[in-house]
This record gives structure tokens, C-alpha cells and sequence, in this order.
């Protein structure tokens, strides 16, 4: 019997070390799972944290992982490629064309971009991915070239201007004596070379007007006028020659805008893009133009309208792009190269700016942007 209750007494000694070793543990565990959860709201706030980051920047940021599967699209990175985060994550591509300085999305907007593609490592530098980060900097390329483009132009515009009128007066002689020597040889074969000689001295004279035109001699007479109205007379007036063409031109308008303007010369400035997208269309095709209250100001009261002309034409590489306002350039065989040139003018001389958007296969668009209130004018150039 003593060797019975001796056993008894230390499984009791047993049982007792064992609840108090699962006491302790138990502590242990409460301690390690609250622990835990600290460790993973601490994860969660820094990871909310980093999303929140991430989604207010304008900069797109793309990680991939060491297996080159997509694990993070940000919210920038989603606007720019038009794409949903849910439907890439875990592939191994973007739906986009990605070159040293263009981001051409599937379904998307072509744009020119910063781009960098560091490898991103943990801190005993081990790789554990890499980052596709990329911002938009097409609004910046548009200003960097227009800046330069109005340099070039203002000097050359100079230089025009004088070689215009010393040129345009002795051109005025010789059509006057051509003229004069039609009358004494009507009734001979020869008056009809004497027509000939005044008839190119004229055209000549035209060129020079153009030429004085985008040299900065552009002073609009502004006046309150119905903008709707000039682009309607205008689609009138261009829808037979359209249609013969197999080009086809929808005007969309977002409200009715009165401003100071030239008519004819913004009739002229708009008849000039309408005529660049007819002729980037040999084969036919759509000219979209679009009307509607600029970025500045309110919308019930915008203090700029927004004029947009898009074609679904053959496009621009990026020289023509950035010589397009320049005169006498031309991709044509045929033409002064002066026409783009004077739109730049009419519109400046109007207080309002053109910038061109265009990728080779994918159209363009010229969008204008003139004020709504009445402003003096300054040069073209």
C-alpha cells in the first residue's frame, strides 16, 4: 500500500507540473497571439499606408516579382494604361507597348513618359523584384516644343517679313506692265503669254500675302460672335467636298459659346485643320470635332472653350510633330507649307494656344483652346 500511494502521490506531482507547464504556455501563447495581432495591424497600417502613398501619387508603379509575375498595380498605373489592377495581377505582361520614352496602352492613349525599371531589394540585398515606375510628361513635351517652336518662328518671322515687302513691290511693276503689254498685243498670239506673266505674278503676290500673314502682321478685329455658327458654316460648306472624298466629319457640342473672335480669321484657322485631316485621309475616313468648355474656370462660366479636330488618319512621327507649325514645311508635294504655320498665328493672335497630338497609325488631334473674354492682342509669332 505504501508503494501505492507513493505512486499516486507523484502522478499527482505529475499532473500538477503538467497544468502548471500548460498554464504557462497557455500564458505564453496569449502573450505570442496578442503579439501577433499588434505585429499584423502594424503590417496592415504601414501596408495601408504604402497603398494610400502609392494611389496619390500621379507616377504609375508596377511590381514585379523575381518570377516576373505582376503583384502591385497602382492607381496612376491604372489610368494611364486603362487597364483593371484584378484582371493583370498575377500575369507576366501589361497590355501596353512600352518604348524608351512612349507608353502605347492596348486600349489606350499613346503618351510620352518618364520611365525606370529599377530592381527593387530587401535589406541584405537580396533581388525580390523589379519596378516598372513611369509618369506622363506629354502636357511638358507639348510646351517644350512649343517654346521652341515660337523661338525659331519669331526670328524667322523677321526675316520673312523683310524679304516679303522688298520682293512685293517690284512684283507689283512687272504685273502692271504685263497687263499693260496684254492690252497692246490683244488680237496676237502673244497676249496670251503676256496673261500668263500676270497671272503668276499674281500668285506669286498671294504667296506673299500668306508669308506677311505668319510673319506677325495678323490683327484680328474682335468682335462678339456665336462660335457654334462659324463651325457650322463651315461643315456646310465642307460636307460635299467631304463626302466626295469618302471622308466623313461629326461635330459635337457640349454647350453655345460667345466670345471675341475674328470670324474669318478663325473661319480661315479652322478650314486649315480641316484641310490637314482631309488630306492625312487619301483613302477616306472620320474627322471628329468637338467643342466644349476649357479646363479653366467653371463650368457654368469657362473662361476658355475648347476646340478639338481628330482624324483617323495616317498620323505624325515625331519630326513632322515638332516641325508642323514651322513655314514652308511640308510633307506634301504640293503647297507653300505655310497653312499650319498661319492657324498657329491666328490662334496666338486670338490670346489662345494649339497643340497637336498625333502617333504614326493612330490619327490626329489639333486642339485650340481660345479665351471667353475679350483680351488684347499680341503678336502671332
Amino acid at each position: 500500500m505504501p508503494d501505492k500511494e507513493q505512486d499516486i502521490g507523484l502522478l499527482s506531482q505529475a499532473i500538477e507540473s503538467i497544468n502548471s507547464v500548460s498554464s504557462t504556455l497557455m500564458q505564453y501563447y496569449q502573450t505570442l497571439e496578442d503579439r501577433i495581432k499588434v505585429l499584423t495591424e502594424e503590417v496592415d497600417q504601414k501596408k495601408q499606408l504604402l497603398d494610400g502613398i502609392l494611389d496619390s501619387i500621379d507616377v504609375g508603379v508596377v511590381f514585379f516579382d523575381k518570377d516576373g509575375k505582376i503583384r502591385l498595380v497602382n492607381r496612376a498605373a491604372e489610368s494611364m494604361l486603362c487597364v483593371d489592377s484584378a484582371k493583370i495581377l498575377g500575369g507576366s505582361s501589361l497590355p501596353a507597348e512600352i518604348s524608351e520614352d512612349n507608353v502605347v496602352p492596348e486600349n489606350g492613349k499613346p503618351f510620352h513618359a518618364l520611365i525606370s525599371n529599377p530592381e527593387v531589394r530587401k535589406a541584405d540585398g537580396s533581388m525580390i523584384g523589379k519596378a516598372l515606375i513611369f509618369k506622363d510628361i506629354t502636357l511638358l513635351k507639348r510646351l517644350e516644343a512649343e517654346n521652341e517652336r515660337n523661338r525659331r518662328l519669331s526670328a524667322m518671322g523677321e526675316l520673312v517679313m523683310k524679304i516679303a515687302h522688298e520682293i512685293r513691290n517690284p512684283l507689283g511693276s512687272i504685273e502692271l506692265f504685263a497687263n499693260l503689254l496684254a492690252d497692246d498685243l490683244k488680237g496676237t498670239e502673244q497676249v496670251e503669254y503676256a496673261k500668263r506673266i500676270s497671272n503668276a505674278v499674281r500668285s506669286l503676290v498671294s504667296m506673299l500675302d500668306n508669308m506677311l500673314r505668319f510673319s506677325g502682321e495678323i490683327r484680328p478685329r474682335l468682335e462678339l460672335a456665336c462660335l457654334n455658327e462659324v463651325l457650322h458654316e463651315t461643315f456646310r460648306e465642307f460636307q460635299g467636298l467631304l463626302a466626295g472624298g469618302g471622308a466623313e466629319m461629326v461635330l459635337t457640342e457640349e454647350g453655345s459659346y460667345s466670345l471675341y473672335i475674328d470670324r474669318d480669321l478663325i473661319r480661315q484657322a479652322f478650314i486649315n485643320l480641316l484641310l490637314n485631316s482631309v488630306q492625312a485621309m487619301p483613302e477616306g475616313g472620320k474627322i471628329e470635332v468637338s467643342l466644349s468648355a476649357g479646363t479653366a474656370g467653371v463650368q457654368d462660366v469657362p473662361s476658355e472653350v475648347r476646340l478639338s479636330v481628330r482624324d483617323n488618319g495616317a498620323g505624325m512621327d515625331e519630326e513632322t510633330k515638332a516641325r508642323i507649325f514651322e513655314p514652308f514645311y511640308s510633307t506634301k508635294d504640293r503647297g507653300t507649307g505655310l497653312g499650319m504655320s498661319i492657324t498657329l498665328g491666328i490662334i496666338t493672335a486670338h490670346g489662345g494656344r494649339i497643340m497637336v497630338d498625333s502617333f504614326p497609325g493612330r490619327g490626329t488631334e489639333f486642339i485650340i483652346t481660345l479665351p471667353t473674354e475679350k483680351r488684347s492682342s499680341p503678336r502671332s509669332i
